[in-house]
């Protein structure tokens, strides 16, 4: 399926390391909204709503692309021998469904939250977004950066609330450990926002094109005032499981 990106207008979002959930009217969106749950975390100042239907998971998947996003492909080419990482820290780690479902007629989802720590970089690259750009679409580029799935164009930079942001997404089939293409179709982002001396990073993957598109709109704020999307566009159709 040919993807591509659809601009649409930035929209509103809802201000906190805690996980609620939130229902009904307090979804903070029109009538017939997803049930949404809220991750807030006081120190970045970052309040974050996903899907109500996702619990808590392992977080061995977010902490490899945290790895990828730092040291590019090194992570799986020599997996048994992984350089030390005290620059990423999970903070969130929620799904539903199983991956490899999808062929089944299920569908499953996975989003994780890092942290990544700014100091992990020189001081200087922070100064202006002539600087800050390349690094965090770097990032999002190395994350996304997977054999078997390809790019979705380039990495795009924007802002939410004020902060430097790269989003990056990529579609495929990831290639197992016999490098075989044996797991569902599926696409995965990442988004990387510069806040409060640290880069918060956002990974999204999911074997529905839908759902994906759900999840670039999850409500964000960053403590800057009126609430953003994650990000403010779709990839694709956005509608219906990919085939």
């Amino acid at each position: 399926m040919k993807l591509g990106w659809s601009a649409v207008l930035l929209v509103a979002v809802a201000a906190g390391a805690q996980t609620t959930g939130v229902t009904g009217a307090a979804q903070a969106g029109a009538a017939g909204s997803p049930a949404v749950q809220t991750y807030t975390n006081p120190e970045l100042h970052l309040t974050f709503q996903y899907p109500a239907d996702l619990t808590p998971r392992d977080t061995a998947e977010v902490t490899l692309v945290g790895r990828r996003m730092m040291y590019g492909g090194d992570e799986e080419a020599d997996p048994g021998h992984p350089k030390p990482d005290t620059c990423t820290k999970v903070l969130l780690s929620v799904g539903k469904g199983n991956e490899g479902s999808g062929k089944a007629g299920g569908v499953w989802v996975r989003v994780g939250l890092l942290d990544v720590d700014a100091r992990c970089f020189p001081a200087q690259v922070f100064r202006n977004k002539k600087t800050i750009d390349p690094l965090l679409r770097n990032l999002v580029k190395q994350g996304t950066t997977v054999m078997g799935m390809m790019p979705l164009e380039q990495p795009a930079a924007y802002g939410i609330q004020g902060h430097r942001t790269s989003f990056c997404a990529a579609q495929g089939q990831p290639l197992t450990g016999t490098d075989l293409q044996t797991g569902d179709e599926q696409m995965m982002g990442v988004v990387v926002v510069a806040v409060e001396g640290h880069l918060v990073g956002w990974v999204l993957e999911t074997s529905d094109a839908a759902i994906f598109n759900q999840l670039l709109g999850s409500v964000v704020d960053l403590g800057g005032g009126k609430p953003e999307r994650l990000f403010p566009g779709q990839v694709g159709q956005g509608t219906g499981s990919m085939q």
